[in-house]
């Protein structure tokens, strides 16, 4: 089983299409977590909607923060494989399938994106190498070659790093990867598009910037 975790912060005007694109993966064990953190849009009532038993809810109230939620919905996993969807991204049908076909050889399995805008047309997509040493050679030098929503990764990995860090709010994916590059597991991407990743006036990748330095 794969469980997918998605921590929503007033994700009312795209969830609805990323938890579709997720039940209508053609790979079908797995679980999705969704919770919710300082919410006070209307994603709540959108996710209501959604009647499959495969999908569990959690709300913190208002205890934000995305690390803090992806860390406290760990802990109501029940899965060996673990996936991040982002609230206003979305992954294409055969994602997973697709992955899995190299869950024998790889702790942690990305794929390529495109970017898309708010009406879902693309706009472009970032250069991510596909085998071990390069993703490995490019991250270590400040260039992240893991697209977090694209990812899937075994439980051991997350276990050998105690989740993610709650003091790095917005970076705290890069980090993440950073600290299992360290353990010495093996990644790899795929060639094809899985998932378009949406850019918006409100995303992080458009609003703010990190000192990745500290982390490196």
């Amino acid at each position: 089983m794969i469980t997918i975790l998605l921590a929503t912060y007033n994700g009312e005007r795209y969830i609805e299409k990323s938890i579709e694109s997720i039940i209508n993966q053609t790979y079908k064990d797995w679980e999705l977590l969704i919770g919710f953190n300082g919410t006070i849009d209307g994603s709540k009532e959108i996710v209501k909607k959604f009647q499959d038993s495969r999908i569990r809810v959690f709300d913190y109230g208002m205890d934000a923060g995305k690390a803090k939620t992806l860390n406290k919905m760990v802990k109501e996993s029940k899965g060996n494989w673990f996936a991040i969807q982002d609230d206003d991204d979305i992954w294409l049908p055969k994602k997973l399938e697709r992955q899995m076909l190299k869950a024998e050889e790889f702790d942690v399995i990305g794929t390529q994106i495109m970017y898309v805008n708010e009406e879902d047309s693309p706009t472009g997509k970032p250069i991510l190498s596909e085998d071990d040493f390069t993703i490995k050679q490019k991250s270590l030098a400040g260039d992240n070659q893991i697209a977090n929503s694209s990812a899937i990764f075994k439980k051991d990995c997350l276990d050998s790093v105690g989740g993610w860090s709650e003091t790095l709010e917005g970076i705290e994916d890069f980090d993440f990867w950073l600290k299992i590059m360290r353990n010495n597991y093996n990644f790899v991407n795929l060639s094809s598009i899985e998932v378009f990743h949406r850019l918006h006036s409100k995303s992080n990748f458009n609003t703010k910037t990190f000192d990745v330095s500290k982390i490196l």
